[in-house]
């Protein structure tokens, strides 16, 4: 470890309790009866989204069912909504340059936000992204942050959006920079340059509806424009995936590896489809992978040590996003917030005030590489048990550990493993004694096999 000013311990590479074999997918996977039996079939996983979907609030949302005509109330109302848990407040809030956010900035957001302009009935238009882009609370790229420094998490920044996400649009900013669409995860405002409209609204529906695609299984992916992979047109992360474009031979397929139907905005803003094309050694899988133990132990440890990034910011990724794409290359839809990942599969334990012998009983019964672990803020994925310890493996910011001057905050800001005992010597104590929620994703006949 290494402390430095203003109370910050950086972390070593490995965690106390963690040898460089558990960085490895293969250390977990041999530990597991049968690692590649299937957790869950496609029908089982179909009716699975259909239960989450029907859900209340989650914030996900069937995009294409989105009635088509919206009352100016309406949409009022949803900004209302946004302005209430993300506006202004007594809270003083610090921009990019350290400043406090002050009348000028309020005003003039508010006046961004383009009230005036919505009708009585205002038709809701249909589009897709076009490159992965940042989905804002309000219309502006300033940051929202607790101190002057706190560059690090911007209460502004809800999360990105992939190429090819199907979005409603309710509506434009002032300074037609901006549009405020609807997603199947959250609402919010996306930059227009990274959003094409479509003209027909079924032309959007359709590509979104195809069900012979590709999905991207590496943790990023470029997508080119050109057969000769040479001009890229965007990076693609874990979950998305693309309709395989129509070939009279071997469909989705080219020298130089395969392709793929993806939008295209085109200069007075509307939706087109090009070409897109992905090397040989492109990390993909025609359709969704089998829901094993085996494949989510692989497709988890993809992402190990990559970066942190609070709503996705600076190319990272946050803890519930983490989970949100791992699950995505199996086709099972998690909402976007840690809190409601929680409400998802067969719950093996509330555990909140339940004690640290209590917990432990109920990991042992838990099914590793399909069972996550909440508490407030946080949300791990349960990798097992080794020489008695409970692992997880999570994209995690850092947690407080004891200092010589009081509680220091250990940045760890990547993706680990690391044991539940982490954190114990801070003042929240540990990841075990802080768990709240333990949720299986399986079939009710595998977690029954694993209950006394």
């Amino acid at each position: 470890m290494t402390i430095l000013g203003g109370g910050v311990l950086f972390a070593s590479p490995l965690l106390p309790h963690v040898s460089p074999e558990m960085e490895n997918p293969e250390f977990w996977i041999k530990k597991i009866e049968n690692p590649g039996r299937l957790l869950l079939t496609a029908e089982e996983i179909r009716k699975l989204n259909e239960e989450t979907l029907q859900k209340e609030g989650l914030y996900l949302c069937k995009v294409k069912e989105l009635k088509e005509e919206w009352t100016r109330d309406e949409i009022l109302s949803l900004m209302a909504e946004d302005w209430e848990g993300f506006g202004r407040t007594e809270e003083i809030r610090y921009g990019r340059n350290g400043n406090p956010l002050g009348d000028s900035f309020w005003n003039g957001l508010n006046e961004n936000m383009n009230r005036q302009s919505l009708k009585e009935v205002n038709r809701v238009d249909f589009g897709l992204i076009v490159k992965r882009t940042d989905i804002r609370v309000f219309p502006t790229e300033e940051l929202s942050k607790s101190t002057p420094d706190n560059d690090e998490f911007d209460r502004f920044q809800h999360s990105t959006v992939a190429p090819g996400s199907l979005v409603g649009i309710y509506h434009f900013s002032q300074d037609k920079v901006w549009a405020y669409v609807q997603t199947g995860f959250i609402r919010g405002w996306v930059r227009m340059a990274d959003l094409a409209i479509a003209k027909d609204r079924m032309d959007a529906i359709q590509y979104e509806e195809s069900t012979d695609r590709f999905v991207i299984t590496g943790s990023f992916v470029q997508v080119f424009s050109d057969p000769l992979c040479r001009e890229m047109a965007f990076e693609a992360q874990m979950g998305t995936s693309f309709p395989i474009l129509p070939q009279t031979t071997s469909p989705g397929s080219s020298n130089n590896g395969v392709v793929i139907r993806i939008p295209f905005r085109e200069t007075d803003g509307g939706l087109s489809f090009r070409n897109g094309y992905i090397r040989k050694d492109g990390d993909v899988h025609r359709d969704f992978l089998p829901y094993t133990q085996e494949n989510v132990a692989r497709q988890a440890f993809k992402m190990i040590h990559q970066p942190y990034g609070w709503g996705e910011m600076f190319g990272g990724r946050d803890c519930s996003r983490f989970i949100m794409d791992i699950f995505a290359t199996f086709g099972i839809i998690m909402p976007r917030n840690s809190k409601f990942q929680a409400r998802i599969g067969i719950v093996l334990g509330q555990l909140d005030g339940a004690s640290l012998k209590e917990k432990e009983r109920v990991l042992d019964r838990a099914i590793p590489l399909a069972t996550t672990l909440r508490m407030p803020g946080h949300i791990m994925l349960y990798l097992g048990k080794e020489n008695g310890r409970h692992y997880a493996i999570h994209n995690v910011w850092g947690v407080q550990r004891r200092g010589w001057f009081g509680p220091v905050m250990q940045k760890i800001r990547k993706t680990v493993v690391s044991d539940l005992s982490l954190g114990r010597s801070g003042p929240l104590q540990s990841l075990l004694h802080r768990i709240t929620d333990v949720q299986t994703i399986a079939s009710e006949s595998e977690v029954f096999k694993k209950l006394p």
